[in-house]
């Protein structure tokens, strides 16, 4: 809270600031702001949750049946096409749901989404969804048979349009454990795997509740999972007053604070391996000490917060922030001990020249550590370290021509507009910012499903290659230049290429539903927009 001649108000809130309406943005939808997402919350509970999967996903309706033409034997389709519409299909009419090893992430953004929305209309509706939304993330931990653990991925029995692998070397283990493989579990309840060799079945003595039996899940969890689902939960905590939700809310956080101490922060597999992208302490070779030092804060500060437990805040304090005296805390740490916060600056955000190599995943999840760390510190000194490691080394990092500022990203533009230092000696709210992120808003489409969007030709110019070696241009393209996907804002805006209409693809709208509540819930949007 800032305050100033007796009344405090939330930083963003400070000096009572008019906001910009964007009403002049040339490329926006003829649709408000607040109608875009009525009805992106309408088709997500009619479409993109299914009830007994509790998690959102893309889905895939049938194709148009169509006159067939000489020589043709029907039925013939146009899969380019439905005859259901976008705009009365339910999930019951899906063929295919669009189900991938990141589902955790993007329906925990989700999640996220619906806090704030909750926060700023205290809507039943959303607090529904949330209870919905936490149940399915609670049984992607509990099919893992290890607290605090989450699954990639889950797929139970006898749901149309989702099914487990038939191929039997999807659930072959890993030598490596480099590569997410398939669990089965078993009519005993017990995990199942296939041997390399003779590909029969093998049952382990890794045993869960049998109501899993003839269920399958992804292994080999990763920081992506994490990330959002610790992001998920801290804001749920933080913005949901039900308490039934708040009490699952702190059942989870609890599992992950055990198995993160318990493990020398690393999630570790129902094999009793580290998964590949396991590791989020600050001196591993897995990734930047700075990346993984945000991550490692931001997890374990919320857990101290949301469960009131001391050890945590104890391990955060002893371990972490290297109090009183050096620990040597992690048995596997490259580094000597020191505190965490001094690692920050060596995120490792845009490698390469100009950035041109920069990961857009490690973007994305560095951005919710330092959100959430400045969103949950109470200590004046200590907030103000994040403020200032969001600021130079991530949002306006000086000399980096791809600093998130310029990357057209309104999620990113609300994170800092809400969390950056506010109040005297500031230099004021971020005006600007938040005018360029109700502008991609106001762009974003109606409907999330492949339109024909090609890459302006006088900006998309090959200047450099990605991290993959593909050519990517120096032009961040706006929202209404860019091909939906299942959360635009965790893609490099960089990129060349276009796309293909194809009306019967139906991706979830987590991407313009989480910045909107985000922006409505910090005063950045207003409710008649």
């Amino acid at each position: 809270m800032l305050c100033e001649e007796g009344a405090c108000v939330q930083p963003w809130r400070y000096g009572d600031p008019e906001w910009s309406r964007a009403g002049d943005e040339p490329l926006a939808t003829p649709e408000s702001l607040s109608e875009k997402a009525a009805y992106y919350e309408e088709i997500s509970r009619r479409l993109h949750v299914h009830p007994e999967l509790k998690w959102m996903m893309g889905a895939e309706l049938p194709c148009k049946e169509i006159e067939c033409g000489a020589g043709q034997s029907p039925p013939c389709l146009d899969c380019s096409k439905s005859d259901i519409s976008i705009d009365e299909a339910t999930w019951r009419d899906v063929v295919r749901w669009r189900s991938s090893e990141n589902d955790g992430l993007w329906s925990a953004l989700y999640m996220a989404a619906e806090a704030f929305r909750y926060a700023a209309t205290r809507d039943d509706e959303a607090l529904s969804m949330i209870r919905t939304l936490l149940e399915g993330d609670n049984t992607r931990m509990e099919i893992t048979g290890v607290p605090g653990n989450f699954t990639r991925q889950y797929i139970p029995p006898g749901i149309n349009g989702l099914s487990c692998p038939e191929n039997k070397s999807s659930y072959i283990p890993d030598v490596e454990k480099d590569d997410n493989k398939w669990v089965r579990i078993g009519n005993d309840g017990c995990a199942e795997y296939v041997d390399a060799e003779t590909l029969e079945w093998v049952t382990t003595d890794h045993c869960i509740d049998k109501k899993y039996a003839g269920w399958c899940w992804l292994d080999n969890t990763s920081k992506d999972e994490y990330s959002g689902n610790m992001f998920a939960l801290g804001a749920v905590y933080k913005l949901v007053d039900d308490p039934q939700i708040r009490e699952m809310v702190k059942g989870l956080l609890y599992r992950i604070g055990v198995h993160l101490v318990k493990n020398d922060m690393a999630f570790t597999d129902w094999d009793g391996r580290i998964c590949e992208h396991g590791r989020i302490f600050a001196g591993t070779f897995g990734d930047y000490p700075g990346f993984n030092a945000a991550m490692a804060l931001d997890f374990m500060k919320i857990i101290a917060v949301a469960t009131g437990d001391a050890r945590f805040q104890k391990y955060f304090d002893t371990c972490l922030m290297q109090k009183n005296k050096r620990r040597r805390c992690f048995k596997k740490s490259m580094s000597a001990p020191r505190p965490y916060t001094e690692f920050l600056p060596f995120n490792g955000m845009f490698p390469g020249f100009e950035g041109c190599k920069a990961n857009y995943n490690n973007i994305s999840m560095h951005m919710l550590s330092m959100h959430n760390l400045v969103w949950f510190e109470h200590d004046p000194a200590l907030r103000e370290k994040y403020q200032v490691s969001l600021d130079r080394d991530v949002f306006r990092a000086p000399g980096r021509p791809r600093a998130v500022i310029k990357q057209n990203n309104p999620w990113f533009d609300f994170i800092w507009a809400s969390q950056k230092k506010l109040g005297p000696l500031s230099d004021g709210p971020a005006f600007d910012v938040v005018d360029n992120a109700v502008r991609m808003l106001r762009q974003f489409p109606a409907r999330q499903h492949p339109m024909n969007i090609e890459c302006p030709p006088d900006k998309c110019k090959n200047y450099c290659n990605d991290r993959f070696k593909r050519p990517v241009s120096d032009y961040p393209r706006q929202a209404a230049e860019r091909c939906p996907g299942r959360f635009l804002w965790w893609s490099d805006p960089y990129r060349m290429g276009g796309c293909t209409e194809n009306t019967r693809i139906i991706y979830p709208p987590a991407d313009y539903l989480l910045p909107y509540w985000m922006g409505r819930y910090y005063g950045f949007i207003k409710e008649d927009q």
